[in-house]
């Protein structure tokens, strides 16, 4: 990661993600994330999969 975002995630207040830190977003939870400077922002997403199963569903 570089940079910093906010992270919002449902039922959470929102908090900043710097570099070197890592986050967990349960499965169905909505979530969002944005970069809040000029600054360049990168964020790396691993995703744990059922086989089979849809990777993301639409928000309710």
């Amino acid at each position: 990661m570089e940079g910093e975002v906010q992270l919002l995630i449902d039922g959470q207040s929102p908090r900043t993600v710097k570099a070197g830190e890592s986050f967990v977003v349960p499965a169905g939870v909505v979530h969002d994330a944005h970069n809040n400077s000029s600054a360049a922002a990168r964020v790396l997403g691993v995703y744990v999969v059922e086989k089979g199963k849809p990777l993301a569903s639409p928000a309710p």
